[in-house]
């Protein structure tokens, strides 16, 4: 317990009354409450941030002490550098305070300062403290209170709230608001922002920089505190999503401060869905982490929320989630709340059963009653002439009827700014003397129809219910001239540039019938939920917009309305809206080549084609980009015509067409070396030849044009392509489908990890993973290659990247084939194959289709032969050579297995000459090694040797580790097949070893080396 004299509240005190302040007097100068000043000089609470620096200002404290005031004003230390006045003071009430939790239960109300008691809900709030106790273990909870429009599921949680507040435990609480929910985060900004306010400096700092400045993005006061963040990373939107998402986990392990948690959303029934979203996200979290998460909805809100009824399904099935649905009171309920209010006006007889019959046991309606009866000046009397509505609507208007005249303009302009306000907008709108202003408010907030927030500054309506209803009694014509004096205050005043600063001024402008204004903030508030990622309520904006302008097309001009439908063409293409985004992309196109803005017209073709490639519909894409680039080429534009080659090469490539990709390429980077371009249409250029070089098995040639690429990108600073290209160039020194220059190849992919971490790239960090674990399989590293994998696969599906999740289930199936373990690698070349399948796309399919006969034949399961053959026609009628080597060491192993060592030799052979012709020095020894095992099989024992000799020699050479194994297996049966009997024993030591190394190196990984059952 801190000393009176040393309490920040008894300071604050004396520096007022130095400067002959009295309370009433400060208040008004720091724009808060008569109120909020008296608990601050008590020790009840401690002023926000912005409270605090207007405090400062106004105390005229000095330059050098004013860090320390401010640090004081929230936390438990007594702002001691500060000299305190030598002035007779009155003793101030001593009272706890708690270390920076003042703020806690803010947007829920405060347990203690309600006038209702609290009763019927003793089973629940034990139930809670029950799991607040648990927290300790270390594993958190999440709990779904459930019930309908004031049954009680606010009070309950601010009851919570207080309760874990008074134990030192951080809380952070928000409500959701229906005239916000088209807003992207505003409830999770709430969180934040009261996270990112409580957190130390120290903590904030052990967050990643970059995820910092994904916060910052979202949350303006992280920017404040911290202004050394990195500029955010260039990345595609799931990406970007999920580095927030986890960013905002850390933030609240930083505000957590090691302690438990308790983490309160009310009425999420209202959520947007981003901030939906990641509510589901930051629950499947918890169970790792000493969190409380208490969700509050209307169950009435189900049947038209799908998301919501989604989510909550999901959580449901979660093993640390608990539903709680809140009943109505019973009339021992209703008794009880009677006898507590304590009222002489509420005594007459058999009231108690009356109430419970007329509101059927809802709290709310109750209390509104109560509160209505208790302000009436007569007294009950007759039970059976109570003045008691029949419908809540009527209870609350009996309540605003006592409401003096002077007081009820206050009311009105508050229903329409809709949900927390602070007293300097109000007061501004009301445009009252600040003296009445004051009384008003005061009034108010002791009839319990508005309530005050722990800091003083914000205020809000005791229940939605009663904003709804003041808000319906205004009338039409009131409510268009007071949402236009908001959203014309809100503009002119640049202090209120804040995250939700368009969205309130779409909805005040259109709500006013000011048509202009409102499609522009409608407009601005769509990009910057796009911004956020959320693209749901990008789109309804954008939905909103083209509706006001089909309702009233005066309000935008042509270029306006085009440039509309041009915004909204792309968000529908990025949330995968196709259909609606070809409608809205064409109408752009047929009206730009109306009004001969060819230019224009071909911009809008691009983008259409790119919504196709996202779309996996490639044919569609290549007639759009084909257009396109007959447009750029009509007009003499090659700069643009270099761009949509490029992108007709990257449609080509991802549909298993290398060879029109190369083509496409080759056309790109002959166009920017001709006018020599080194902006990012020149880095692309050279990047997609690179690829096209890579898929064609030329790994050589690919590296040349990664590394220009690479120096290209550097020299425009872009993090993205850079990493790209790095990674690539790895990949091209892979051994499977490359040069088998591993060293290379790990250094590739490790600095290529360094920059995608570090600017958290998640596009490219999944596939970055998957080709350093195939590095390390092919060294026998296989504990390292299985925490690659086990990283890559669940960030790819949570990214919902099913092109890179197909390339991790090969990767994981060519490793649990060198484990000799078919089963488990058959499972995964099956999910990847579906995977391919159900998404339409034909990349990588020929390689999961060999390895998947590869998985058959060692568990002597029947193999499609057909659909393998079918799978090597493909890949070489379209170039796709680094995909037909898998396809022949599959053919090849089937001929062996089918006794035909004669088809082998052929399969090998093809397989030595293209692997020959790139140089793919770990696919040369395997060629040679199958060419020995057919040698083997027709019991030609010197060229078997011969053969596997030269394949065991390069697989030492480059350290393949399971193509050396396998070749001393061979060898040692040749040796014993000569009566070699030295031999075989040297041969099968060898093996053994490899072995033992491989199981070792797989020693507390759980995996599990079956290689010793195939010496």
């Amino acid at each position: 317990m801190i000393e009176q004299s040393n309490s920040f509240g008894y300071w604050l005190r004396r520096r007022r009354k130095a400067l002959d302040l009295t309370q009433d007097a400060l208040a008004k100068k720091v724009s808060c409450s008569l109120a909020a000043i008296k608990k601050i000089e008590a020790e009840e609470r401690r002023p926000s941030r912005a409270l605090a620096q207007r405090l400062a200002e106004q105390l005229a404290i000095p330059a050098q002490d004013r860090a320390a005031f401010l640090q004081a004003s929230r936390t438990l230390q007594a702002p001691k550098r500060m000299p305190l006045d030598e002035l007779p003071i009155e003793a101030t009430r001593a009272a706890a305070a708690s270390d920076g939790l003042g703020t806690v239960g803010d947007q829920l109300g405060h347990a203690g300062e309600q006038k209702s008691p609290f009763v019927g809900r003793n089973k629940e709030y034990g139930q809670f403290i029950g799991l607040i106790a648990r927290l300790t273990a270390g594993s958190g909870q999440v709990v779904l209170i459930e019930g309908e429009a004031g049954i009680g599921k606010s009070r309950l949680m601010a009851e919570v709230a207080c309760y874990a507040s008074q134990r030192a435990l951080p809380v952070l609480s928000t409500n959701c608001y229906e005239i916000e929910r088209a807003i992207a985060y505003q409830p999770v900004i709430d969180l934040a922002t009261q996270a990112c306010d409580a957190a130390p400096e120290a903590r904030l700092r052990l967050i990643a920089p970059i995820l910092l400045a994904e916060i910052a993005a979202l949350v303006p006061a992280m920017a404040a505190r911290l202004v050394d963040l990195p500029p955010l990373s260039a990345d595609f939107p799931e990406a970007r999503q999920a580095r927030l998402f986890h960013a905002l986990v850390q933030l609240f392990d930083a505000r957590a401060q090691d302690r438990q948690l308790i983490v309160m959303m009310d009425d999420i029934q209202w959520a947007d869905d981003a901030s939906l979203r990641f509510l589901h996200f930051f629950a499947r979290q918890i169970a790792s982490r000493p969190v409380l998460l208490a969700c509050a909805y209307r169950d009435e809100e189900l049947g038209s929320n799908e998301h919501l009824a989604g989510l909550l399904e999901s959580l449901r099935r979660e093993p640390y989630a608990r539903q709680m649905a809140l009943a109505r009171f019973g009339p021992g309920d209703t008794q009880a709340l009677l006898n507590a209010m304590e009222d002489p006006k509420l005594s007459a007889p058999d009231l108690a059963a009356r109430l419970h019959r007329e509101t059927d046991g809802n709290p709310f309606f109750l209390c509104s009653i109560m509160h209505s009866l208790s302000e009436d000046e007569g007294t009950v009397g007759d039970a059976l002439n109570l003045p008691l509505p029949h419908v809540l609507r009527d209870s609350v208007r009996a309540r605003l009827a006592r409401v003096p005249q002077e007081d009820r303009l206050l009311l009105d302009v508050a229903a329409v700014l809709g949900r927390r306000f602070d007293f300097e907008t109000l007061l501004t709108l009301t445009r009252v003397p600040e003296e009445r202003f004051l009384h008003s408010l005061d009034a108010l907030v002791k009839r319990r129809l508005l309530r005050e927030e722990q800091d003083g500054e914000f205020y809000d309506f005791s229940h939605d219910k009663v904003r709804e209803v003041v808000y319906r009694d205004i009338g039409m014509a009131g409510r268009v001239l007071l949402h236009r004096a908001v959203a014309e205050m809100l503009e002119q005043h640049a202090e209120s540039e804040t995250h939700e600063r368009h969205a309130h001024l779409a909805e005040h402008y259109e709500r006013g019938k000011m048509w202009s204004k409102a499609l522009l903030y409608l407009g601005l508030a769509a990009e910057h939920s796009q911004k956020l990622f959320a693209m749901r309520e990008a789109l309804k904006w954008f939905d909103r917009a083209v509706a006001l302008l089909q309702a009233h097309p005066e309000a935008a001009t042509q270029a306006q309305q085009l440039a509309l439908y041009e915004q909204r063409g792309a968000a529908r293409a990025q949330a995968g809206q196709i259909e609606g985004a070809v409608a809205d992309f064409q109408r752009v196109i047929d009206a730009a080549r109306a009004l001969g803005e060819h230019g224009h017209a071909r911009d809008v073709l691009i983008q259409l084609g790119m919504a196709y490639r996202r779309a996996d519909a490639y044919q569609q894409a290549i007639v759009c980009l084909d257009e396109a680039l007959t447009a750029s080429l009509a007009m003499g534009d090659e700069r643009h015509a270099a761009d949509t080659l490029y992108h007709l090469g990257t449609v080509a490539w991802s549909n298993g067409r290398n060879d029109l990709a190369i083509t496409y390429h080759q056309q790109a980077v002959a166009i920017c070396e001709r006018l020599c371009l080194t902006d990012l249409v020149a880095v692309q250029a050279f990047h997609g030849r690179g690829e096209a070089h890579f898929a064609n098995a030329e790994p050589a040639a690919a590296i040349v044009c990664f590394s220009r690429s690479l120096d290209l990108a550097r020299g425009i600073g872009d993090k993205s392509y850079e990493s790209e290209n790095l990674m690539m160039i790895g990949w091209a020194c892979s051994g499977h489908m490359g040069l088998a220059d591993y060293p290379r190849a790990l250094s590739h992919f490790d600095a290529a990890l360094v920059i995608a971490r570090a600017a958290d790239l998640q596009w490219h960090i999944g596939p970055t993973l998957i080709g350093r674990a195939n590095v390390q399989v092919a060294l026998g590293r296989f504990d390292q290659a299985w925490h690659d994998l086990s990283e890559a696969l669940p960030r790819l599906e949570t990214l919902g990247l099913a092109r890179y999740q197909i390339m991790a289930h090969d990767a994981l199936g060519g490793l649990f084939l060198d484990l000799n373990q078919p089963g488990q690698a058959l499972q995964h070349f099956e999910r990847g194959l579906l995977l391919a399948r159900d998404a339409g796309i034909k990349f990588w399919q020929p390689r999961l289709q060999a390895g998947l006969a590869i998985a058959q034949l060692r568990l002597c399961v029947r193999t499609d032969r057909a659909a393998l053959l079918a799978a090597q026609q493909y890949t070489q009628d379209h170039s796709e050579a680094w995909l037909t080597l898998r396809c022949l060491e599959a053919l090849a192993e089937l001929a062996l297995a089918n006794g035909d060592a004669d088809g082998c030799f052929t399969q090998a052979d093809q397989l030595l000459a293209l692997a020959s012709r790139g140089d793919l020095r770990e696919l040369i020894g395997q060629a040679h090694h199958l060419r020995g095992l057919a040698w083997l099989a027709g019991k030609a024992y010197e060229s078997a040797r011969n053969e596997l000799t030269l394949a065991v020699t390069l697989a030492e050479q480059i350290g393949c580790v399971r193509l050396a194994r396998e070749c001393h297996s061979a060898l040692a049966r040749v040796a014993a097949a000569l009566g070699d009997g030295s031999g075989e024993n040297a041969q099968r030591a060898s093996a053994r070893v490899l072995a033992a190394q491989v199981a070792e190196n797989l020693r507390g990984s759980g995996l599990i080396s079956n290689l010793e059952s195939d010496q």
